[in-house]
């Protein structure tokens, strides 16, 4: 007979009519794509089903050949072939229940892959068109078909399709050969023949080979050469990740619990050093994954995800289970409609997760120690930091241990990044340091010297490290105004800086709090004198606040970039506020405490005709206390004053070298 494909009683599934029933069964064609032209998504899932069918014809080489560009793919087999009446009755036969005819290949004696027969009708999620070509006893025939013919024929009163005869392939002398045509999906070649060699745990079989583009796909395309560490279930396991050689390898127990009974699984979990490492460079996928294998295929892409594990451990980790116990014959299809998920409710599956779940804590206690070691010996390559670490006592060598191999566990790719997070770790440990000594300290006795002595000294370095991190974000403050090109801009981010951040204009300055009831008092007395100086002066000047620092009050007047002045009119200035200020010092019974003033300015005095005049402006300002700063002399100043205060302040000094060497910061300027 012609090859046929039919929806009826032959399948055995519907449109099931008896005479004296009123009753009738069918099947729309919405149905048929659901359970095969709908089945898959992407292009390896299709090809493996293609090469479980040629596993099961017994052959002993399947070649898949996409040099055709992404319209023609075709996969040829070396396998028993099909008569006109095995095409009509097996691979036409939608529902054909592989397994009932023999679980094992008449010729290799394999275990069966096919089940439910609806594998074939996958190839049309990726193809428009499917000719076969197949050989038997040396007879061949061909026929193709086409995804609309299809349709159309199923959506008729009567739902049979007959394929289109033709001429057979005269080069096929034995076996199958599938050509698919007007491929619906991008084909990526690397990343495909990887994803085949994982979906089958057959590449090194003798007995059968897998070509893909004309070479063989071997062990070595799974591609899991950067597994870091490794634990195995059985045999296959050890020997699977033994090509990666992990630095570390490690047995699980392989027997799963079902009931009263028990079944033995086999393979491996791994994690591999940057979770980068299980990306896909072709697709962007990512390998981070549990593969569940049965009878040498793919059951369940992953496991990994259905347990929502959200330990970081779990960003690294790879593997592939292998449980036939979950697809014994004579027992019920574990898997879904769709062949490509196990049923979750199944028991035997229920028992395989509990037991992987298991394993994964045990893993995560493993990997999390493994990591801590590892991290302290890729931070102590530096050798400040071994320097470091070694100065460091018993129990914080520990805390600092755990501090690198936390670090070591965030899933980075970026050297940099890291470095910056080892930084920053250091620091925040540094801190905590602090917070330690100090406890100490309270509860030391007085009268036993040296353990005083070394709790003081302890926390010099750690006053070193909280200054460090001062000076470094100054030091970027400054480097931001010296990056400042135009003046006018330059002068404006400085004013609305300055009054606030004293330690521009002196290192030893900071901003005290707590006395804004005098600063209201002083500034109000400076307005008053303000008031009344001349309309000259009051255009010159940008503001002028008051602030206490250092056991001293400070007044600094910002006068306008573009003005100019005089000594004497300065000094008339601060003549004037200087008694402003004495006079509600002395209200405040603040008498005889030292009073600075500081002009900010930006044009020399008028005076300032050479150095003499220079020097005889800034000596008679000193009488009143007061000095002038230039804009440009501020951002000068204060490098130079943490440079001297860095180059006399050796725990500083090495804080600054420690930082310096994880991250290559220049040095400070």
């Amino acid at each position: 007979p012609p090859p046929q494909m039919v929806i009826g009683r032959r399948v055995g599934w519907c449109a099931m009519q008896v005479s004296d029933s009123p009753y009738e069964m069918h099947v729309e064609l919405s149905a048929l794509k659901h359970l095969g032209i709908g089945l898959y998504s992407n292009v390896p899932a299709v090809l493996a089903e293609a090469v479980a069918n040629a596993w099961d014809a017994d052959a002993t080489r399947v070649s898949i050949q996409t040099g055709f560009g992404n319209s023609d793919i075709r996969i040829s087999d070396d396998g028993h072939g099909m008569s006109v009446q095995d095409v009509n009755e097996k691979y036409l036969r939608v529902g054909y229940e592989r397994r009932k005819t023999g679980a094992k290949t008449p010729r290799f004696k394999r275990d069966v892959m096919g089940r439910k027969g609806i594998g074939k009708l996958s190839l049309f999620s990726i193809a428009d068109t499917v000719t076969v070509h197949t050989v038997k006893d040396g007879r061949g025939h061909a026929f193709e078909m086409n995804i609309e013919d299809m349709k159309n024929a199923f959506n008729a009163e009567t739902p049979t399709y007959r394929p289109r005869p033709v001429s057979p392939d005269p080069s096929l002398k034995q076996g199958t050969l599938i050509v698919l045509t007007g491929i619906k999906h991008q084909l990526y070649p690397k990343s495909t023949r990887k994803k085949l060699a994982r979906r089958f745990a057959i590449g090194q079989d003798a007995s059968f080979t897998i070509e893909f583009d004309g070479k063989p796909i071997t062990a070595e395309d799974r591609d899991y050469k950067n597994v870091q560490y490794a634990w195995v279930l059985g045999d296959r396991g050890k020997e699977a990740v033994s090509k990666s050689q992990p630095e570390q390898v490690t047995d699980l127990p392989p027997e799963v619990r079902i009931g009263d009974g028990t079944e033995r699984i086999d393979g491996w979990i791994g994690t591999v050093r940057t979770p980068r490492q299980l990306m896909d460079t072709e697709t962007g996928e990512t390998a981070n994954k549990i593969a569940i294998m049965v009878r040498n295929k793919m059951a369940q892409h992953d496991v990994l995800g259905s347990f929502e594990e959200a330990g970081v451990y779990s960003k690294y980790l790879v593997g592939e289970i292998h449980a036939d116990f979950l697809d014994e014959d004579g027992k019920d299809d574990i898997m879904t409609t769709g062949r490509q998920l196990i049923k979750e409710d199944d028991r035997r599956y229920a028992a395989l997760k509990e037991k992987i779940w298991r394993d994964l804590k045990t893993i995560q206690g493993t990997w999390t120690d493994l990591r801590n070691e590892d991290g302290t010996r890729a931070a102590c390559t530096i050798p400040q930091i071994e320097a470091w670490y070694g100065g460091l006592r018993d129990d914080h060598r520990s805390a600092a241990k755990r501090l690198f191999g936390r670090i070591n566990q965030f899933p980075i790719d970026d050297d940099s990044v890291r470095k910056e997070m080892l930084v920053g770790g250091i620091l925040a440990f540094e801190n905590l340091k602090l917070k330690d000594m100090i406890g100490k300290l309270e509860k030391i006795d007085v009268g036993n010297l040296p353990d005083l002595k070394d709790v003081l000294l302890q926390l010099d370095d750690l006053e070193a490290t909280a200054y460090y991190q001062t000076i470094r974000k100054r030091l970027a403050v400054i480097k931001a105004f010296e990056n400042i090109i135009d003046d006018n801009a330059k002068e404006r981010i400085i004013q609305e800086y300055l009054f606030d951040h004293l330690w521009v204009l002196d290192p030893s300055w900071e901003r005290i709090t707590g006395t804004e009831h005098m600063e209201k008092s002083v500034e109000n007395a400076l307005g008053a004198v303000y008031a009344g100086l001349p309309e000259e002066q009051k255009r010159a000047r940008i503001d002028i606040k008051y602030r206490t620092t250092g056991g001293k009050h400070v007044i600094i007047e910002l006068k306008r970039p573009q003005s100019t002045t005089s000594t004497f009119d300065l000094g008339e200035q601060i003549r004037k506020y200087r008694a402003a200020v004495s006079e509600v010092l002395s209200s405040l019974g603040k008498s005889g405490e030292p009073v600075e003033f500081v002009c900010v300015l930006g044009r020399q005095p008028k005076d300032w005709h050479d150095r003499d005049g220079e020097k005889n402006s800034r000596d008679a300002l000193a009488v009143y206390d007061a000095r002038i700063v230039m804009y440009d002399e501020l951002v000068e100043n204060a490098q130079k004053a943490y440079q001297k205060y860095i180059e006399e302040q050796k725990n500083v000094t090495r804080v600054f070298e420690l930082i310096q060497s994880i991250s290559a910061e220049p040095p400070p300027a």
